[in-house]
């Protein structure tokens, strides 16, 4: 009973982490880039049913894109993703979003399609602060939980 009583739950595991700039509080974090992300329902493209993300239509390289990040090959991809979606036909690319070194995106997914969308992360986490329905707009803001959001690498 008392080796019960020592025990201690780590209650912190899913809880907000401290981030460089030595705060818990990622509603204080100076975001450097914000990309929205918009779902939509598959078209067709060079006559095969595709899904696109921004309106991009992800095509797999030849070369695996870690492969060619490490040897430096050029050509393999292009770090050209729009940070706002396309207005015009959808089109299919080898196309990967830049980011900076050490900064803080905010990433706005947005799925306004009747079936549920699965985003994931491999390798990395973040915080999902918000949910609503339809379309995003920088008043959407003001509805963001920047204090407590939950760490996730997968969303939907």
């Amino acid at each position: 009973m008392n080796q019960a009583r020592s025990i201690r739950w780590n209650v912190s595991a899913s809880g907000a982490r401290p981030n460089p700039q030595g705060s818990f509080r990622y509603g204080s974090i100076n975001v450097t880039e914000i990309f929205v992300l918009k779902n939509k329902p598959p078209v067709t493209i060079d006559g095969k049913r595709r899904t696109t993300l921004s309106g991009i239509s992800f095509v797999n390289p030849a070369t695996p894109i870690r492969l060619a990040d490490q040897f430096k090959v050029k050509g393999v991809y292009k770090l050209d993703f729009p940070s706002r979606p396309l207005t015009g036909p959808p089109k299919m690319e080898t196309s990967v979003i830049n980011g900076t070194f050490r900064g803080f995106m905010e990433v706005i997914l947005q799925n306004n399609d009747t079936k549920v969308q699965t985003y994931h992360l491999s390798g990395y986490a973040f915080f999902v602060v918000g949910m609503d329905y339809g379309e995003w707009s920088e008043n959407s803001r003001g509805t963001y939980n920047k204090w407590d959001g939950i760490a996730r690498s997968t969303t939907q």
